[in-house]
C-alpha cells in the first residue's frame, strides 16, 4: 500500500497541491521569508541545482520502476512466456507516449506538436528499465548496467562532437539540446531544449531499472519488515553521497538528466520510500495515506485530466464567487487552490470507490 500512498503523494503536488500548500502557509501568516522560500521550491530550477519540484519527475519514474516486479517479474516466476511480457511493456511505453503526443496532437498546428514531453520519458525509461530488469537476473550485472550508463553518458556529453560544439556545457549548446533541435523536429519546450528529450531516456531509465531492483528487494520479504526499512534508508544515503560527489564533475542538470541528478533524486526517492513503507506498512497506520491512494491509484487518469478536462473553469464555478467574498488575496488564493485539489481527489475517490483504474 505504501507504493501507491507514494506514488499519490507525489501527484498531489502536480494536480494543485504546491499551490494549496504555499497559499496555506501564507494565510497562516507565516514569515513573507519563508513564503517565498517554499514558493520557490515548488518551481524548477532554471538549469543547474535542486528544488522540491525537480524531485516530482524522476520519483514518479522510480515509483514505476518498483511496480515492476509486481506487475512484471511476478508473471515471469508464474511461468508467462518472457516474449509475452516484452510485447507487454513495449506496448505500454507506446500507449503512454501516443497519450502525451496527444495532447499537442489535436491542435492541429505542425509547429505546436510536442513529441518530447513528460509521458514521453516516463514511457521511453519504463521500456529501458522494465525491459532490463525482465532479461538481466543477475543484481551485479543490474548494477554494473546502471553506474555503466551514467558513465558512458557523461562521457558522451563531454567528449562526442557535433556541429557547433562548444568549450563548455551551457543549456543551448550541449549534445542533448542539439539533438532535440536536430534529430526529430517537434516542439520544444525551453525553445533550445527540451528536458525530456532524446538521449535523456537513458539516465532515465537508469532509474526506473533502480527502482525495478529495489522493488525485487521489498518484494523478497513476505511481510513488511524494519530491516527493509533501514536497507531503503541505507542506499538512499548513498544514493545521496554519490549525487553530491558526481555533481563536482557534471553538476546536477534536470534539463541533462546528468548523472548527478539521477543518483540524487534517486537517494530522496529511496528516503521518501524508506518513510512510507516504515509508516504505511511496517507500523500498519495505514489511515495516514488514506487521502493520497485514490489519487495514487488512478495517477495516469489524474494526469491526463489536466490537459483533457477545463478543470480551472470548474473551480472557478464552484469556488470563484466563495472567494470573493473575502478581502484577504492570501485566503482567495487557498481556497481557489484547495477547490482545484478537492474536485479533482472527490472524483477519484468516486473512481476508487467503484473500482475503476485506468491500467496500461
Amino acid at each position: 500500500m505504501s507504493l501507491d500512498v507514494l506514488r499519490g503523494f507525489d501527484m498531489f503536488w502536480i494536480i494543485g497541491g504546491a499551490g494549496m500548500v504555499v497559499a496555506l502557509v501564507e494565510m497562516l501568516g507565516f514569515p513573507k521569508s519563508w513564503v517565498d522560500g517554499l514558493a520557490l521550491q515548488m518551481t524548477h530550477v532554471k538549469w543547474d541545482g535542486f528544488h522540491f519540484f525537480d524531485l516530482i519527475f524522476p520519483l514518479f519514474i522510480f515509483i514505476s520502476g518498483v511496480a515492476v516486479p509486481y506487475s512484471v517479474l511476478e508473471k515471469k516466476a508464474k511461468g508467462v512466456p518472457v516474449r509475452k511480457l516484452q510485447f507487454r511493456i513495449i506496448k505500454r511505453a507506446l500507449i503512454l507516449i501516443l497519450i502525451g503526443l496527444s495532447f499537442s496532437l489535436f491542435k492541429f498546428q505542425w509547429d505546436a506538436i510536442r513529441l518530447y514531453q513528460v509521458l514521453w520519458l516516463i514511457g521511453t525509461s519504463y521500456l529501458i528499465g522494465a525491459s532490463i530488469n525482465l532479461h538481466v537476473t543477475s543484481w551485479k550485472y543490474r548494477v554494473f548496467v546502471f553506474f555503466g550508463v551514467l558513465l558512458i553518458y557523461n562521457l558522451v556529453l563531454f567528449y562526442l562532437p557535433y556541429p557547433g560544439k562548444g568549450d563548455f556545457i551551457t543549456p543551448e549548446n550541449n549534445l542533448a539540446a542539439w539533438l532535440d533541435r536536430n534529430l526529430i523536429k517537434t516542439n520544444l519546450a525551453v525553445g533550445v531544449y527540451d528536458a525530456e528529450g532524446t538521449i535523456r531516456m537513458f539516465t532515465a531509465g537508469m532509474l526506473s531499472l533502480l527502482g525495478g531492483m529495489v522493488g525485487q528487494r521489498t518484494k523478497s520479504y513476505v511481510q513488511p519488515t524494519l530491516r527493509c526499512s533501514i536497507e531503503l534508508l541505507i542506499a538512499g544515503l548513498i544514493c545521496l553521497f554519490l549525487g553530491w560527489l558526481w555533481s563536482f564533475v557534471l553538476p546536477i542538470i534536470k534539463g541533462l538528466w546528468t548523472p548527478s541528478y539521477v543518483l540524487w533524486s534517486a537517494g530522496w526517492s529511496l528516503l521518501l520510500l524508506a518513510l512510507f513503507y516504515t509508516v504505511i506498512d511496517v507500523w500498519n497506520l495505514k489511515w495516514l495515506g488514506w487521502f493520497f491512494v485514490p489519487i495514487g491509484m488512478n495517477a495516469i487518469t489524474v494526469y491526463t485530466a489536466q490537459w483533457y478536462l477545463p478543470l480551472h473553469e470548474s473551480r472557478d464555478f464552484f469556488f470563484r464567487g466563495f472567494a470573493n467574498l473575502f478581502d484577504d488575496q492570501a485566503i482567495q488564493k487557498f481556497i481557489l487552490s484547495a477547490g482545484l485539489v478537492s474536485l479533482q481527489w472527490l472524483g477519484l475517490y468516486l473512481l476508487y470507490r467503484k473500482k475503476i483504474f485506468l491500467k496500461i
